[in-house]
């Protein structure tokens, strides 16, 4: 059973997807909304027994594996949570895919390189997520960490498939699995992430406009293959969870706690996206507001 809930909107947010600022088919959200409840972080687990604890922590393997298309926001979530199980006591990493590649590549990857006709180009993307995923259950495995992130876009069934597989054939247990969905319906939202990509790794050295037209090549491209996540891609593998944050946690899915669970980092993680919006969404939606107002003008609408 899982929680989905959905926040008012502000009139000057727009229901407008990604997909409409480049002429694209608009997609429709697959999330169920209900009314919101208020979830304080005094829902947060209380810890007791450090012993105890720490034998937990360090037997409960957990990876997290990140869906979400460019500009949705999720490496900055991703960045967010594994900070926040850090502060809980947690050793957490991020293995980010486009770190590899671009370790891997000797100049800079322009959009094309995202092209999925591109059939070259495409089999190194499968090959650096896999070198990822590889890298995180080595440490893992070696107690290096017992949370691990896979910060790439995993757009499509049969990456997410892939993923699965290799978690699942791991020669040692992990019995957490969570698929975090973040994704972005808000064309201000959007935009303002787009304006803020031109200044990443991938953009070093390049003017503002060059990057932000590349970025949305790169995108389109994404687009054209994207399959929106479904529970089902779920049902043949064993301890894997859906959460899910849109537009900023405006609406989210998080599972239930279960009070026979005793697993503390699935209740923090259900807390973290239950409270999103409290925790960081305010202040992003406020600098997506006064981003506006600075390059707009108030009261545009736009």
């Amino acid at each position: 059973m899982t929680i989905s809930c959905e926040l008012p909107m502000s009139k000057n947010q727009s229901s407008v997807t990604l997909n409409s600022i480049f002429s694209k088919t608009e997609t429709t959200s697959t999330l169920s909304h209900t009314p919101v409840e208020s979830h304080g972080l005094n829902s947060m687990p209380s810890f007791s027994g450090l012993t105890d604890l720490i034998q937990r922590k360090i037997q409960s393997k957990t990876v997290v594996l990140l869906v979400g298309l460019p500009g949705s926001g999720k490496s900055t979530v991703c960045n967010q949570l594994a900070e926040f199980l850090n502060s809980q006591g947690y050793s957490s990493l991020i293995y980010n895919a486009g770190n590899i590649r671009r370790a891997m590549s000797s100049g800079f990857s322009d959009s094309e390189f995202f092209n999925p006709d591109n059939v070259d180009a495409t089999k190194k993307r499968e090959l650096y997520a896999t070198m990822c995923m590889d890298n995180m259950l080595d440490d893992l495995r070696e107690n290096r960490v017992n949370v691990g992130f896979l910060d790439a876009t995993n757009s499509t069934k049969a990456r997410r498939r892939s993923m699965l597989e290799l978690i699942q054939n791991a020669d040692f247990e992990i019995p957490n699995i969570f698929v975090l969905d973040i994704s972005c319906n808000d064309a201000r939202l959007s935009n303002y992430n787009i304006t803020s990509k031109a200044f990443n790794q991938d953009y070093r050295g390049k003017d503002i406009a060059t990057s932000i037209s590349d970025f949305k090549r790169r995108s389109e491209h994404y687009y054209r293959v994207f399959e929106p996540l479904l529970p089902q891609e779920f049902c043949e593998f064993k301890n894997v969870k859906q959460l899910s944050i849109c537009d900023g946690g405006k609406t989210f899915v998080a599972p239930c706690e279960d009070s026979a669970d005793k697993d503390d980092v699935s209740k923090l993680l259900a807390a973290f996206v239950t409270n999103y919006y409290k925790l960081y969404g305010e202040r992003y939606h406020a600098a997506v507001e006064e981003f506006y107002n600075f390059a707009f003008g108030a009261g545009t609408g736009l």
